[in-house]
């Protein structure tokens, strides 16, 4: 779906897992987090990337635009009174013709189960929010964006209602 070397930008790229595993395919890949932290350790991951600190509800310009957006387990931290903003970004950054894989949890409200985390003993609470595939279709739809599939997961992600939704910005 993408060019040979595409230019994909990681929403919420976190410590810079999945930007690692995208540079690894040949793509040039610039993350965003609002976590000055998980940026430095990205930075340090990940060398051959270019991360930012910025909070993807207000991305601006000076990112450029992007043949992707990954999006993966990133917009569960947005409320569904934000949803349409953070989409319309997506938008905003996408060439025409620019695909957006976006990863969620599938269902409605609140996550409790996903909503607590612990991290080296300690718990943090965080609020996860659930999305259907027909509320992110007609959110993305609104902005421009045609619904393409369903992507791959790992089936062990997609029992726990993981799902892969690809959009094609218009």
């Amino acid at each position: 779906m993408l060019p040979e070397t595409p230019r994909i930008l990681d929403l919420g790229c976190g410590p810079g897992h999945e930007s690692m595993r995208l540079a690894g395919t040949g793509a040039i890949v610039v993350g965003i987090d609002f976590s000055e932290e998980c940026i430095r350790i990205a930075n340090k991951r990940c060398p051959q990337c270019e991360f930012k600190v910025m909070d993807f509800r207000y991305i601006d310009s000076s990112l450029g635009k992007f043949d992707g957006v990954f999006a993966c387990a990133s917009l569960i931290h947005i409320s569904p009174a934000e949803i349409n903003k953070v989409i319309n970004n997506i938008r905003k950054v996408l060439k025409n013709d620019g695909y957006a894989a976006i990863i969620v949890i599938d269902g409605e409200g609140i996550s409790e189960q996903w909503s607590v985390l612990e991290v080296e003993g300690k718990k943090l609470n965080r609020t996860v929010y659930l999305y259907t595939k027909k509320s992110l279709i007609q959110e993305a739809v609104k902005i421009g964006f045609e619904f393409v599939r369903e992507g791959y997961l790992d089936p062990k992600l997609t029992e726990f209602g993981w799902r892969n939704y690809i959009f094609k910005s218009k």
